[in-house]
């Protein structure tokens, strides 16, 4: 688009709905000039969309090509190359989620609308014309694709909207544990926002490079803030974690026995392995390209610890857009509390602000956005947290959709141990967790997972397997 701040793949998005989508192409044909474009070639290509549409009243979907090759009969060879080219990129992206791209046009549209009537505005203003002045305000303010302004007309929807494939509350993950998991088949889904609380050094970062795995195994788009681990102690995690590789130039380790592994409070039986390291490139690199093949990316983004502001992260997430073509899926800010904040009374009005305004990332991108919290020093090594163990702000709580609690007493954080609660869950089950076993030498988050079951139960005799099936 000319002079805009939308960049080349969401114009291409915008296309390739315009050629697929009936519903897309009613409510941008009303609103959305070809001449906004700023490519020949896009802005062609929507026209024929909007002709065939005046015509026809569908997408033009499978006549796409036969009006492509009826509009390129006038054209040279080398202009109708270009087209061609420009044809068969399209065919490689994925088909869009309708209401992001509707949203950035819309931030573009309404951006150059007011531009353009500022000018007028100001005229009919000194004029003293104030009748037109309020009715060009309004016309100027409804700019852009009025289905997104409107919202869910409930009963001309037809098919519910969450039941739509592109609906916004896609999921994406879950958890990895499979009791959990089991109780909560919704997992974690687009626009949800999850923090991960926990104990200073209680493996919060872990847990967030453990969940960022979860997404490249699901072929997921993985953005890592990290603003107190290294970019190259993150990038290591990541590595140990996807191939299971020691952390350390040894290449022996101890390791704990999955077979020997039970629900009791008993470590295992511990055997020495010789295993690859994350020194070992060529490992490292067979590893990559293996989960590579699933389709996911991700990217490690370092700030220097108190830098970063939430401006600078909305900056960032349209510098990969617009440059690097990269759209998260996921977006991993661990953690907020390191961010830019300044102490005294306000610190605690800023987290809440940041907390909100990762909400509304994840709203407004349709991404899962994770972040991680501390717990306070009474909170420490308890065998399981509850909601009042936020440290600092306990609005936080309320401006997140789930929140994971993890946490472990001495005796099970030496036992390589710990418990996991879904805490808090704005859209299904909480208070449900599990047991389980670790081994961060080479990389594991989980090794294997229990139902927990608290010992007031046990002691009375209650059967965890039957438990579980009740």
């Amino acid at each position: 688009m000319k002079n805009s701040p939308i960049d080349q793949r969401i114009q291409d998005s915008f296309v390739l709905l315009a050629i697929s989508d009936t519903k897309f192409l009613q409510a941008a044909r009303k609103s959305i000039q070809s001449s906004y474009f700023g490519s020949q070639i896009t802005q062609d290509i929507v026209a024929i969309c909007y002709t065939f549409f005046d015509q026809f009243g569908i997408a033009p979907e499978n006549h796409f090509r036969d009006e492509v090759i009826k509009f390129l009969s006038g054209k040279s060879k080398e202009d109708s190359e270009l087209y061609m080219i420009y044809l068969e990129r399209l065919k490689e992206l994925d088909l869009p989620n309708p209401a992001y791209v509707i949203s950035r046009i819309n931030t573009f549209v309404q951006a150059r609308e007011l531009e353009k009537g500022a000018v007028e505005l100001a005229r009919l203003a000194k004029d003293g014309n104030f009748e037109k002045a309020r009715q060009l305000m309004q016309k100027t303010l409804r700019a852009g694709i009025v289905q997104e302004e409107v919202g869910l007309k409930y009963f001309e929807n037809g098919l519910p909207s969450y039941l739509q494939p592109h609906r916004s509350n896609q999921r994406l993950i879950g958890i990895g544990m499979p009791y959990i998991d089991q109780r909560f088949p919704r997992g974690f889904c687009r626009t949800d926002f999850l923090c991960i609380l926990g104990g200073y050094k209680g493996c919060k970062s872990w847990c967030c490079i453990y969940l960022g795995i979860q997404g490249l195994l699901s072929g997921l788009k993985v953005l890592h803030i990290t603003h107190e681990l290294s970019l190259e102690d993150t990038e290591m995690r990541y590595d140990m974690g996807l191939g299971g590789l020691v952390g350390e130039p040894s290449r022996t380790v101890e390791t704990i026995s999955l077979e020997t592994l039970g629900e009791d409070e008993s470590p295992g039986i511990f055997e020495n392995f010789d295993l690859p390291t994350v020194g070992n490139a060529e490992e490292v690199k067979t590893c990559r390209r293996k989960i590579g093949r699933l389709g996911g990316e991700l990217i490690i983004r370092k700030y220097p610890m108190g830098f970063c502001t939430m401006g600078e992260v909305y900056r960032y997430l349209d510098y990969l857009e617009s440059f690097e073509g990269f759209v998260p899926d996921i977006l991993v800010n661990d953690y907020v509390e390191k961010m830019k904040l300044t102490a005294g009374d306000g610190r605690r009005d800023q987290i809440n602000d940041i907390y909100m305004n990762m909400k509304g990332i994840a709203d407004d991108r349709k991404l899962l956005a994770i972040t991680a919290s501390q717990v306070p020093r009474e909170a420490l090594r308890k065998m399981k947290l509850d909601q009042k163990d936020f440290a600092e702000d306990i609005r936080k709580l309320g401006n997140t959709d789930q929140v994971l609690a993890i946490s472990a007493t001495e005796e099970m954080a030496q036992n390589h141990r710990m418990v996991l609660f879904m805490l808090a869950n704005r859209h299904g089950v909480q208070e449900i967790g599990c047991k389980f076993a670790q081994n961060l030498e080479i990389g594991q988050f989980c090794l294997k997972s229990w139902p927990y079951v608290p010992v007031h139960k046990k002691s009375r005799g209650e059967d965890n397997g039957n438990k579980i099936k009740s």
